[in-house]
């Protein structure tokens, strides 16, 4: 857990401070405002004597930091939601869901005057914002957004709850959940819809800072920049590692790879010739590569168009390798 900058005065001289609140345990408390960035909001935030802790009115501090608020009548909980990060209070439980855990903060959810108040730590380590509590303000910020991932849409997937796709593969990838406020253009600056993302393109993606902690990592995209695709409309590709790897005694390389279709025309198994328009992408710095490079058993995602041989496996051209 970060450590939640205080400042001026620590938190068991607040406990002696005047009162103005009553707590749900008619313990007195003493009140601070709250600043959000850089905007005060109207409702103050509270020091819980009993759990020697501050406690902030949920609601107007989470939608301030752009999070959709709602009550569960049937959990008595209130759900907060922004792009990949959700989670909820409880009255009473010390017990907060987040990246798929549950996380412990040291101190409970109240009500009182029926708004929900939550501990401090909840802002910091659960809204994702950086906190600072003086002796009578809570100053909350914004983390800065993640850095800008660049990488090659290796897979794209549409369900009920939207579109997501992945960069790059194995343990350079990262799942993007693409939301109704994702911003896609192309470098021109042209809007462009989820429905134009296609396999093989090489993109600028700025996300949230926060990530769910699964393989690859998942987290929500801000914004999305199509740098470049590829010439075939109708692209496959395959997944896997590469077989083998030969080069004829002009220099014309041949790959095998093994592995997954990406799609369901994709093949398992295919040959695959490397001509001087193949792009060669190393996924963990976005260099470009040589065939001379690639080496058996590498893993890669190798992308090509429809047109192959009806050899077994069949032979088609590679119009772009992502290199693990």
């Amino acid at each position: 857990m970060k450590a939640i900058r205080t400042g001026m005065m620590t938190i068991a001289a607040l406990a002696v401070l005047g009162t103005s609140v009553v707590s749900a345990t008619s313990e007195p408390v003493k009140e601070l405002s709250v600043n959000i960035n850089g905007q005060a909001i109207a409702q103050d935030a509270i020091f819980d004597k009993g759990q020697q802790t501050v406690l902030v009115p949920l609601r107007p501090v989470a939608e301030a930091l752009g999070f959709k608020v709602s009550w569960n009548d049937k959990e008595k909980a209130a759900e907060v939601q922004r792009g990949a990060i959700t989670s909820y209070a409880k009255e009473g439980e010390d017990r907060y869901p987040f990246a798929k855990m549950y996380k412990t903060l040291g101190a409970e959810p109240r009500v009182l005057n029926g708004s929900t108040y939550v501990p401090v730590a909840f802002v910091d380590e659960i809204l994702q914002a950086d906190v600072n509590v003086t002796d009578d303000t809570v100053t909350v910020v914004e983390d800065e957004i993640a850095p800008m991932r660049t990488g090659t849409i290796t897979s794209i997937n549409k369900s009920d709850k939207g579109y997501s796709v992945t960069l790059n593969i194995y343990e350079s990838g990262i799942i993007l959940h693409l939301t109704e406020d994702t911003k896609i253009t192309d470098e021109a600056g042209k809007v462009l819809k989820p429905e134009d993302l296609k396999l093989g393109m090489a993109v600028d993606a700025t996300t949230e800072k926060f990530m769910a902690m699964s393989l690859p990592p998942q987290t929500s995209v801000l914004s999305i920049t199509v740098k470049g695709g590829l010439e075939t409309q109708d692209v496959l590709g395959t997944a896997g590692k590469v077989a083998s790897i030969s080069a004829d005694k002009d220099g014309n390389y041949k790959m095998l790879v093994e592995g997954r279709g990406i799609t369901a025309t994709s093949q398992e198994k295919i040959n695959l010739n490397i001509t001087e328009k193949t792009v060669i992408i190393n996924a963990r710095n976005n260099k470009v590569l040589s065939p001379a490079e690639l080496n058996e058993d590498m893993q890669v995602v190798a992308f090509y168009g429809p047109m192959m041989t009806k050899s077994l496996p069949p032979i088609g051209t590679a119009e772009k390798i992502v290199v693990e």
